[in-house]
């Protein structure tokens, strides 16, 4: 074979010469953006937002990038490893759709664990449109959903967040990122309960202006975590084919400092990091056929590191609600206190699917083979993992020698008790390290 290539009189050769270069995007807190700063944002979601008007499955625009997360791409992960790590590029595809409409364009975060109100950007309804030169809705207020209906919200009040700054220092100590990850995604499933509404589901969540703020903030946390435990290695148990679309490996998103932005602190106290001694092997393993075990905390030695308890082969449900988790209170229900009880041992904040959005046939799983590249299906038994490591210390050096019952209480977002949540899983297990 031979081949033979034409130069134009002009060229030297036929590989144009590419210069890369780039700006560093900086991310601030949605309630310390100047004015020129919000109002650039919000010109950048109108006019991306304007192009899913024109075409619906264009991926410039607001709708496409929306539907990757739920309806109806349903690509997100949630309950399992990849978490932290499919959201990253995410939020940053999200970010550049916007600054190519908006150069100056950047994604603020919502601190919830100090700003227990939704920012008010994404509550003022109505705003100078520069584009138009008319006023008009505000278009951080509200986004179609796929299209058609807007999103909406429901939010609850500000002290169901204050819970939550606890649980993020807590998965801020997590020494590695199969035990941070699942410890940041409870609080971040409460604040999508909170809000209620369009955020309260998978499904519509992502079409919510207000999601992406959500997201940066947990970014922002996964960021100060990596920050903190610069000796965290890239984990085994997520792989190029848990981040799908974005067509990128673990070791290409690991180390945030080379995709092209930074957070700038919004004076929030610093939150504390610390390490322990050895650990020490899994202790007991609890299998219950129903919502209620004993537990035997006798054999557990007071000095462990990290507690847990991890429900094992659980189906992720439709609904969006709050598993309370108590020890020694057997008829614990939805009125029984939280703060300040010793038998407390934490929530389970779960983000429901919603209703099936597909076809006859779509949420019914179906056996894969082992070379089908596709994401797990969503209704997948996974593990899910609950850090209990604070309350559960306290539990034991106060009953020592005791055995005590688990009782778990389901809550909707507004606290009304579940009595009949539709959540299923096959076991029960307290692991001690």
């Amino acid at each position: 074979m031979a081949a033979l290539t034409a130069l134009a009189p002009d060229r030297q050769a036929f590989i144009a010469p590419k210069i890369f270069s780039g700006v560093v995007t900086v991310r601030k807190s949605a309630n310390r953006m100047t004015q020129s700063e919000i109002q650039a944002y919000r010109q950048a979601v109108y006019r991306v937002s304007r192009i899913s008007a024109q075409n619906l499955t264009d991926n410039r625009g607001y709708q496409w990038v929306a539907g990757i997360h739920g309806v109806p791409q349903g690509l997100c992960k949630h309950g399992v490893p990849s978490f932290a790590l499919w959201h990253r590029p995410y939020v940053q595809q999200y970010e550049q759709v916007l600054q190519d409409a908006v150069p100056a364009a950047f994604v603020p975060y919502w601190n919830w664990t100090k700003d227990r109100a939704i920012p008010q950007i994404f509550l003022d309804p109505t705003w100078q449109n520069p584009d138009t030169n008319q006023v008009e809705p505000n278009p951080l207020l509200a986004q179609p959903i796929n299209g058609s209906g807007a999103t909406q919200r429901d939010p609850g009040n500000s002290s169901e967040l204050i819970s939550d700054a606890g649980l993020v220092s807590q998965a801020l100590l997590a020494r590695d990122y199969d035990a941070f990850s699942p410890d940041l995604e409870n609080p971040h499933n409460n604040v999508h309960g909170w809000v209620g509404g369009s955020m309260g589901s998978i499904g519509t969540a992502a079409y919510d202006p207000l999601f992406w703020s959500h997201h940066c903030f947990i970014e922002y946390l996964f960021c100060q975590w990596q920050d903190a435990h610069t000796a965290a290695v890239e984990p085994a148990s997520v792989t190029a084919t848990d981040l799908i679309p974005f067509g990128v490996t673990v070791d290409q998103i690991w180390y945030y400092k080379k995709l092209g932005y930074t957070y700038e602190s919004d004076t929030a106290a610093r939150l504390t990091l610390s390490s322990h001694g050895a650990e020490s092997p899994p202790v007991v393993t609890l299998i219950s056929g129903s919502t209620v075990t004993f537990l035997p905390i006798a054999s557990i030695d007071p000095t462990f590191v990290r507690a847990e308890l991890r429900f094992e082969g659980l189906t992720l449900p439709e609904a969006t609600f709050e598993l309370r988790v108590f020890a020694g209170e057997p008829k614990a229900n939805a009125s029984t206190a939280i703060e300040n009880n010793v038998h407390y041992l934490g929530s389970q904040h779960f983000f429901g699917h919603g209703g099936c959005f597909g076809a006859p046939g779509h949420c019914e799983p179906i056996d894969r083979d082992i070379f089908d590249l596709r994401p797990k299906h969503h209704y997948d038994p996974v593990r899910v993992r609950l850090n209990v490591t604070r309350r559960f210390r306290t539990l034991i050096a106060q009953q020592q020698g005791r055995e005590v019952p688990i009782t778990l209480v389901a809550v909707d977002p507004k606290g009304q008790e579940l009595i009949t949540p539709g959540l299923h899983f096959e076991g029960l297990t307290i692991v001690i390290t």
